[in-house]
């Protein structure tokens, strides 16, 4: 998720799904152990993510899921030192889950 000033947040789905996976797995066993738990592991928080897209429409977010062989910190490090080859390249392989871009065109300066 970024916006006009930059990367807002990285979250690496992966890991959290084989979290949730193996959550799932051993809580079938306290379910039949009798001993349910209610803790839960984290998740993606997409919801509130679009939620604060949405609420915040002057920063122009956009939201995308992408698969990399890049790091989390090489993504980070990219973002900082040259953030429009990044957002290019995601934009070109990625899946837009939201976006409020502004395309320059459509721009209109008064």
């Amino acid at each position: 998720m970024w916006d006009m000033t930059g990367l807002e947040c990285l979250i690496n789905v992966s890991t959290i799904q084989e979290k949730h996976d193996n959550w799932e797995k051993e809580n079938v066993w306290r379910i039949l152990q009798e001993k349910p738990t209610d803790e839960k592991p984290p998740h993606v928080p997409l919801g509130s993510m679009i939620l604060r897209a949405r609420y915040n429409s002057q920063r122009h977010y956009e939201i995308y899921t992408f698969d990399s062989s890049l790091t989390e910190e090489d993504i980070k490090d990219t973002f900082a030192s040259d953030p429009q080859v990044m957002v290019d390249a995601i934009r070109n392989v990625g899946h837009e889950l939201y976006s409020d871009r502004v395309l320059k065109k459509t721009q209109v300066i008064t």
